[in-house]
């Protein structure tokens, strides 16, 4: 294994770099075969070559909806080589999902591949087609139809194809990503490849990584975090192994086939892998790093995987918009803080690295210690596509609640739109969500407001219980007692198979409250006996 210190000079300023340095080492593994880095190489230059021939001109748009595999990889770099952006779509979304982000960025492509989990695997490409007829339609998985394109057909290198036209000055539009859209619609950051490079090298400063590693990636490679893991592997001549699906026996399959140290993960991920792990079938004795993001992680559960895995953290908290806190600290992790490390901009801009927790209606900077928002520098406006520059006043408002501590570490503390105003008191149901999992009988949970004639919202506690009968609302508010107060103790409780996410593991509580809302689940009340606790 390489233990060496990277240097940015060892981490390849763009993929055609790291075909030429590694060109005979493994790159890219899908479910049926593995390509060495001169082989990727040779992909890219002929896809970019057919982007070309089909009329794809430098600044036009290509959706790319394929699930993680080496095509997507392959298409991601091609798009940039030929002078085209780039624009990952989630491979789950539906037809008018998918239909929607082909038509916002006005799309000159879209390389699509059926989901076969689907009731009906080409509704989602039928409703794009239908309205928006203009997109070249290249598909993947299965033979090409009328009036389509075969993904690898395009990507024979001996075929004849014209030369592609030289790419864009690099600091141009090279890549679009959408925000998760957890707590209103997503929205399209736009990105510029020096500006996604300088945070690739900003994770292989931390994690070290060299050509020896092994990383497995199952999260969505169109979203910012999986996109940023794929490149570090790949600028950093790793290994990368592309599984289309999570599952946790099939995680474990593929970290000890494959011998991965890599193995990037939610902390929802994580609670599934752990509740799989069999020493006797499942070696990962070669697990040497867990990078974890979008949800956060609790001290209880990464001591587990301390404990369990053998690894080491690095602990991500940051956005779409690309401002980024990190800590591979154990102490800070096992602390249940995001770090103290702030991405600063790449080569040739501003430096700001500022990070701040701001009073929630003003511009003024609270002291350690007090939650606020979470807020970072920021000297240029967000951009988002289609809509004007958002002017930052000097800051990037986060939307979400946190803390500094007196050494400087951030703790996350939940959504500024995830408070529940029960009778004019705010809770945060991260923090009820956090008392949740300590109780034995809940196996998951999530916290929703639930409209109330009195209150204005009650909390409704959500739970997946360990093994049935499934737990009492009395006994889980007696649990609680302890540890909340009592106007932060659950109102209701709902009692479900499973708590919808999103792709990148965080609750889906838009989802998880038209269930409850709409009467699908079991739902309990509490009647108290006494006044009900409120601020007014």
């Amino acid at each position: 294994m390489s233990t060496e210190p990277i240097g940015d000079g060892a981490v390849a300023a763009s993929l055609a770099e790291s075909c030429r340095r590694w060109a005979d080492r493994p790159a890219l593994t899908g479910s049926d075969r593995t390509l060495t880095y001169a082989e990727m190489g040779g992909a890219i230059a002929a896809l970019a070559r057919a982007y070309r021939s089909l009329g794809i001109k430098t600044g036009d748009r290509i959706v790319c909806q394929l699930p993680p595999c080496p095509e997507h990889v392959i298409a991601m770099a091609a798009a940039w080589e030929c002078g085209a952006v780039h624009a990952g779509a989630h491979p789950d979304l539906t037809g008018p999902e998918l239909s929607a982000v082909v038509g916002q960025v006005g799309a000159a492509a879209l390389l699509f591949q059926p989901r076969r989990h689907l009731a009906d695997p080409e509704s989602p490409l039928r409703a794009t087609r239908a309205a928006h007829p203009e997109a070249r339609v290249i598909v993947h998985g299965r033979p090409a139809a009328a009036g389509e394109l075969a993904l690898a057909e395009l990507l024979d290198p001996g075929s004849a194809k014209p030369a592609a036209a030289p790419a864009p000055p690099p600091h141009d539009l090279s890549v679009l990503l959408r925000t998760s859209g957890t707590t209103g619609l997503p929205k399209t950051v736009m990105e510029t490849l020096p500006a996604l490079w300088a945070k690739v090298q900003f994770f292989a400063r931390a994690l070290q990584p060299g050509p020896d590693d092994v990383h497995l990636m199952y999260l969505p490679v169109s979203h910012a975090f999986g996109m940023k893991l794929s490149l570090m592997a790949l600028a950093t001549g790793g290994h990368l192994v592309l599984s289309d699906r999570f599952s946790p026996s099939g995680a474990l399959e593929l970290v000890g086939r494959h011998r991965v140290t890599v193995l990037p993960a939610t902390p929802t991920h994580l609670t599934l892998l752990l509740s799989a792990i069999d020493s006797g079938r499942h070696p990962i004795a070669s697990l040497r790093w867990v990078p974890t993001a979008a949800a956060p992680l609790l001290p209880s559960l990464a001591a587990a995987v301390y404990q369990r895995l053998g690894v080491e953290i690095m602990n991500v908290y940051g956005c779409s918009e690309g401002f980024l806190t990190l800590t591979t600290r154990r102490e800070d992790v096992l602390l249940g803080s995001v770090g103290r490390i702030v991405f600063r901009g790449p080569p040739g801009s501003p430096p700001d690295g500022r990070l701040a927790i701001l009073d929630v209606e003003r511009d003024e900077v609270l002291a350690g210690g007090v939650t606020g928002e979470i807020a970072y520098g920021a000297d240029k406006p967000v951009r988002y596509w289609g809509e004007p520059p958002i002017a930052s006043g000097g800051w990037y408002r986060t939307g979400d609640i946190g803390m500094l501590d007196g050494d400087g570490r951030l703790y996350v503390r939940g959504r500024l739109k995830e408070l529940i105003n029960r009778g004019g008191l705010k809770v945060p149901c991260a923090e009820v969500e956090a008392a949740l999992r300590g109780v034995p009988a809940v196996a998951d949970c999530a916290v929703i407001p639930s409209p109330d004639p009195v209150l204005g919202e009650a909390i409704c506690a959500c739970v997946v219980p360990t093994s049935q009968p499934a737990p009492e609302l009395a006994a889980v508010r007696a649990s609680l007692s302890e540890v909340l107060a009592r106007h932060k103790l659950p109102d209701e409780l709902c009692v479900l198979d499973e708590i919808p996410h999103t792709s990148m593991g965080k609750v889906d509580r838009s989802a998880l409250a038209a269930r409850v809302l709409q009467g699908r689940v079991h739902r309990t009340r509490f009647r108290p006996v006494a006044p009900v606790e409120t601020g007014r």
